[in-house]
């Protein structure tokens, strides 16, 4: 090598990322990508917009340790919970105040459903109630499991409700939310929400009437009561509803064949003599304790159902199905010669001669 004048030898430069090729830079900046995609998740995922068809968003309640909401989905409302599938299309990644994370199965991407209500927050504390107006039943559907609450509604409470609201507990969300002329009142895990006069009665004597009923002593004569059970009802018949009872709680219950009134109850995981009796005597009506099972019967001062006098006849759920009047039934074969009837002979009834020797008919 020859020695420059200097008398120096010059350095020999090692290959590093200053002098790697462009492909080679083009790699690492990939692999760096791919780990900050991986480590993020679904927020740094790639987000679409909606389309017509996506599941609509129409109320969210937030807390930090909970979240859930009213979701529109082809024609169906859909109360949702994280990591919920609505179908093999949809599920629910994350509920966040104002918004709701979907997973699109398809497309392998996310979609942020925003909740697009013409009231916005101006902060959040707490918890959070929003989106647009409700049915009474759907907005205590949805505050009565976030807050961890069973729900009683009596049939004839009713209303519209704006959610915009925060509150820190259960009541004074309650206190904000409810339409005017209702009540509330907590018994045990249940909540009970009635108008102020359902049926021209006060409803604190409904309450008290309740209060005279120890529902743990309807499982003394039948143990099947203190099964726990679980009843969802948007709307169902209450003959529905006391079958379905009758079933999972394993006790004959009877009632009055003309007993209608819709149920809102919800109802997870308490013994089946709590359910009976809060959806009972919540809907102003009582239960007698017959030798051959229960019976549910109307309180004689409510105006709904009317009983046509002087008794009703009474229909019969048992432990067991099919029941009676559960559903359409065939007819019953009939066989006319098996039962003793003669057939006609063809041609016209012969008729008789009467006094006078002119025909007459039986008549």
């Amino acid at each position: 090598m020859p020695v420059p004048p200097t008398g120096r030898v010059p350095a020999v430069r090692q290959p590093g990322p200053e002098t790697a090729t462009p492909t080679r830079r083009a790699a690492i900046l990939a692999l760096l990508f791919l780990s900050l995609f991986w480590a993020a998740g679904p927020a740094a995922a790639v987000l679409i917009r909606s389309e017509a068809g996506d599941p609509e968003v129409r109320a969210i309640l937030k807390h930090e340790r909970d979240g859930r909401a009213w979701v529109y989905y082809q024609g169906q409302r859909i109360h949702v919970i994280p990591k919920m599938r609505l179908d093999a299309e949809w599920s629910v990644e994350d509920i966040r105040r104002q918004s709701i994370l979907f997973h699109r199965t398809s497309t392998h991407s996310f979609v942020e459903m925003k909740l697009s209500c013409a009231i916005r927050a101006p902060y959040h504390r707490g918890w959070s109630f929003l989106g647009h107006p409700l049915g009474l039943w759907e907005a205590l559907e949805l505050v009565g499991r976030g807050f961890g609450f069973n729900v009683v509604m009596n049939f004839q409470a009713g209303g519209s409700v704006l959610p915009h609201h925060h509150a820190e507990s259960l009541e004074r969300m309650l206190l904000r939310m409810l339409p005017p002329h209702h009540r509330f009142a907590i018994a045990g895990p249940v909540l009970l929400v009635l108008p102020v006069h359902p049926a021209g009665e006060n409803w604190t004597d409904v309450l008290a009437r309740m209060k005279q009923l120890d529902p743990e002593s309807l499982a003394i004569r039948y143990p099947g009561l203190k099964k726990a059970g679980s009843l969802l009802s948007r709307g169902d018949d209450i003959q529905f509803v006391l079958r379905q009872i009758a079933l999972g709680g394993e006790t004959p219950l009877q009632f009055p064949k003309d007993l209608h009134f819709p149920v809102y109850a919800s109802c997870k995981d308490i013994p089946f003599f709590q359910i009976l009796a809060k959806v009972v005597y919540v809907n102003q009506c009582f239960i007698i304790e017959r030798e051959d099972g229960l019976e549910i019967m109307p309180f004689p001062r409510q105006v709904q159902p009317v009983l046509s006098p002087p008794a009703p006849e009474l229909l019969i759920a048992g432990p067991e199905e099919p029941q009676m009047g559960w559903g359409p039934q065939p007819p019953a074969p009939f066989d006319p010669e098996g039962a003793g009837w003669e057939r006609l002979p063809p041609g016209l009834p012969p008729m008789r001669a009467g006094p006078s020797g002119r025909p007459q008919d039986s008549e």
